[in-house]
């Protein structure tokens, strides 16, 4: 597994726990070599698949402190009995459909259901054609190790078959089947196009009857091995066994030549099998990391640990929450840029009449002085003289204007009631405030000077 892999660890313990025995191999690295360290065999007076989780992880610690092995990262052989396999011919497919076709095919051929099991597979080439081998352990037993594991101390970091990390179980070259022998069961392992073709675990009988019934596993489990496959093995091989099984593996071995196999020799059984594999899975991991056949169940990320502790109706629902108002918050700055953008493309277009526009404000406030067309004065004397009479009673000798709302009138009334009669009209102008008589000199004629203010100026 990449999460443990990656701490690039020194030491590791290869662990079997089959047939009532507890074997382990602790391997180190030194100065770039890998090399084991100690290991030792100790019977279980508890059954780690049914006994309670705790005492049999209790037991377990116990023989690996009494063994002197303090080292917690273990490599896991996964017990043969517990793999179901079947294989497929594959199609012609794309590495992105493979995953896909082969959870097809594990649900159409396992005898249980996909979604329960680990499932690993293992490609085999023949004559142009590949062949796959679904290879799937129950994630019940998975489970119920792993919490063993944990309960002695130790932390997995690989769970595998021991068998196919023993040396040259899966060349890859020229095929060859694996018989391993151990009390009350065998392993068959059949190697063919770089890849595994069958593996699978039948129980040895007792007595007379055990060779004729493993032969008879051994003809079926080969029968059902493509014959493009079958025609790149070459030889049998024998792994563990003890002296008491040396007939049965001489049985075998004729069988084997019969059907044109090279035959190997069993071992002399002086390390058991666990032992074997519990070294070699540990050497393997140490030199090259997880196995191509890994069972771990994968690592959870810290976000599916933390969805995992809170109810899930609430987390739905603050999480709709929090969607909502992303979604607006989305919305309301894209309206937003929109706007802006919008805004932008209409100045773009009159940004130039614009600056026209201001240029020509901008020399008629300059001018504007010097070019006055309201004829401001001209307008305050139509006033005024709408207001004096025709008769002539009452005339203007003198008309001033100061600044742009002061004027001051001088002239002469012909009597006092026609000089009354033209400052009520101009009392009447709503354009003149404040209006004085400044000034009145003589009786007939008479002379007046009145001022006022102009409260409506039209120009500057």
């Amino acid at each position: 597994m990449k999460w443990l892999t990656s701490q690039r660890l020194n030491s590791v313990l290869g662990l079997d726990l089959t047939g009532g025995r507890l074997s382990a191999a602790q391997v180190t690295r030194a100065k770039g070599a890998v090399a084991p360290a100690r290991s030792f065999t100790a019977a279980l007076s508890l059954d780690p698949w049914s006994a309670p989780v705790e005492e049999a992880g209790r037991e377990i610690k116990q023989h690996l402190a009494a063994a002197g092995l303090r080292e917690r990262h273990c490599v896991v052989a996964i017990p043969a009995p517990w793999i179901i396999s079947r294989q497929t011919q594959l199609p012609a497919l794309s590495p992105e459909d493979l995953a896909s076709y082969l959870q097809l095919e594990a649900e159409k051929g396992l005898p249980c259901d996909p979604s329960q099991v680990r499932l690993v597979h293992s490609l085999c080439h023949a004559g142009g054609v590949t062949y796959a081998t679904l290879i799937a352990v129950r994630t019940e037993p998975i489970d119920r190790l792993t919490a063993v594991l944990l309960a002695a101390g130790l932390k997995p970091v690989s769970f595998t078959p021991g068998l196919a990390a023993l040396p040259d179980v899966v060349p890859p070259g020229e095929g060859r089947i694996t018989v391993a022998l151990e009390p009350g069961q065998a392993t068959l392992l059949v190697a063919a196009g770089g890849g595994i073709a069958a593996l699978r675990t039948c129980e040895v009988a007792p007595g007379d009857a055990a060779a004729a019934g493993l032969i008879r596993e051994l003809r079926i489990t080969w029968e059902q091995v493509p014959a493009a496959l079958r025609a790149g093995v070459k030889r049998l091989e024998f792994s563990g066994g003890t002296a008491g099984q040396r007939p049965l593996a001489d049985r075998v071995a004729a069988w084997a030549r019969a059907a044109g196999l090279a035959a190997g020799q069993p071992g002399a059984g002086d390390q058991p099998l666990g032992g074997l594999m519990a070294d070699h899975m540990a050497q393997r991991w140490l030199e090259a990391g997880a196995p191509a056949l890994e069972f771990l169940p994968p690592r959870p990320s810290r976000w599916t640990a933390w969805l995992a502790r809170y109810d899930s109706k609430r987390l739905a629902v603050a999480g709709f929450a929090v969607a909502a108002a992303a979604v607006l918050a989305i919305g309301a700055f894209g309206w937003q840029e929109y706007r802006r953008w919008s805004l932008q493309s209409e100045w773009g277009a009159m940004q130039q009449q614009v600056t026209g526009l201001e240029a020509v404000q901008s020399l008629i406030r300059e001018y504007r002085p010097w070019y006055d067309t309201s004829f401001h004065t001209l307008s305050i004397l139509r006033r005024v003289t709408e207001s004096f009479p025709d008769n002539g009673s009452v005339t203007a000798k003198s008309f001033e204007v100061h600044g742009a709302t002061d004027v001051s009138i001088s002239g002469t009334a012909r009597d006092n009631p026609a000089l009354l009669r033209t400052l009520d009209q101009l009392r009447k102008t709503r354009e003149i405030r404040d209006l004085k008589v400044e000034q009145i000199r003589g009786k007939a004629p008479l002379q007046f000077t009145v001022s006022f203010h102009w409260s409506n100026p039209t120009g500057p």
